[in-house]
């Protein structure tokens, strides 16, 4: 009898209900579910305190690695901060965290006071940031964790962190629809957070991974904002013509399957990469650059859906 992945039934999307369920039956983690689901979570109030002091939280997800979410989550936080904004940058991909070199601070540790964790502030935007990357010996170390240590360190990333009162909170994640993703999403169910923005490449490869993560946020009620399509197309340094050098058309395609808006095409540009590497701003470099000019309207278009910008009648 052959096995279709789409029989092999999920956790269930409400914790309270983890290990209670006849899914749950014959599952060897059923014992450690019950046992966190017993008990009332004693950190609960004090991560709901820290959280009522930051206005927006916008999740950054996609379901495939490599399709620039890191990139896009560094690039919103940095745009915010050239508006004015107070911005939060939370990088939970515990295992490849990218966002303390594309901000420039991955030779700044993580200083712990006797009131909490102090983000490191980028030089460019003044965005507290806080990654395990800032908190590893070397950029080279190894992270080999189980999912209850990863689901810890992230709890104390949120609880145990000064982030102090934000206009926005981006939260960069990982691939899949795992330990992180969970919960971090369990962390924020309270706070009530405006929703996640899908990340995806052009090609229809990746709308059937990124597909399950719009899947996983339907099932753990997370609004999705939209879906942004990156690395659509090259942009030429010289004449700033983009030219479509893959397949594309993967970001309507999710849009339009599942009911959700698409947000637009980033268009790949060598400039941003050589910002990014050196953690800079490429908005402060190349303000009429077409990622930046694309980006610009994308932002645009999630402030305009989480309230911060009216629209004219």
């Amino acid at each position: 009898m052959n096995c279709d992945i789409e029989d092999i039934q999920e956790c269930p999307a409400d914790s309270n209900l983890a290990g209670k369920v006849a899914v749950c039956d014959g599952c060897p983690g059923k014992d450690l579910c019950l046992s966190q689901v017993s008990q009332p979570d004693p950190d609960q109030q004090v991560i709901d305190l820290r959280l009522k002091a930051i206005k927006h939280k916008i999740l950054v997800l996609s379901g495939k690695g490599g399709v620039g979410k890191s990139s896009v989550s560094a690039m919103l936080s940095q745009m915010l901060a050239n508006d004015g904004k107070k911005v939060g940058l939370l990088d939970v991909d515990i295992c490849g965290p990218s966002i303390p070199s594309l901000l420039g601070i991955a030779d700044q540790p993580i200083v712990d006071s006797q009131w909490g964790w102090k983000p490191v502030l980028s030089s460019c935007g003044k965005i507290k940031t806080l990654s395990v990357g800032s908190l590893l010996s070397s950029g080279s170390q190894a992270v080999v964790w189980r999912g209850p240590r990863k689901t810890s360190l992230i709890r104390r990333m949120i609880k145990d962190t000064l982030w102090g009162r934000l206009d926005a909170l981006i939260v960069d994640t990982p691939p899949g629809t795992s330990d992180e993703h969970l919960t971090i999403v369990k962390l924020l169910a309270a706070a009530k957070p405006d929703g996640a923005v899908i990340v995806t490449s052009p090609q229809k490869l990746s709308a059937g991974v990124v597909s399950r993560e719009i899947r996983f946020c339907q099932k753990m009620k997370v609004p999705v904002l939209g879906i942004i399509e990156n690395m659509s197309g090259f942009t030429c340094t010289c004449c700033s013509e983009v030219t479509q050098i893959f397949s594309s058309g993967a970001g309507e395609y999710l849009a339009k399957k599942y009911g959700i808006p698409f947000l637009g095409a980033l268009p790949l540009d060598t400039r941003l990469i050589v910002a990014q590497e050196k953690g800079l701003n490429i908005e402060d470099l190349h303000p009429q650059s077409p990622v930046v000019l694309q980006m610009r309207k994308i932002l645009r278009e999630i402030l305009v859906m989480v309230g911060e910008i009216a629209v004219p009648h």
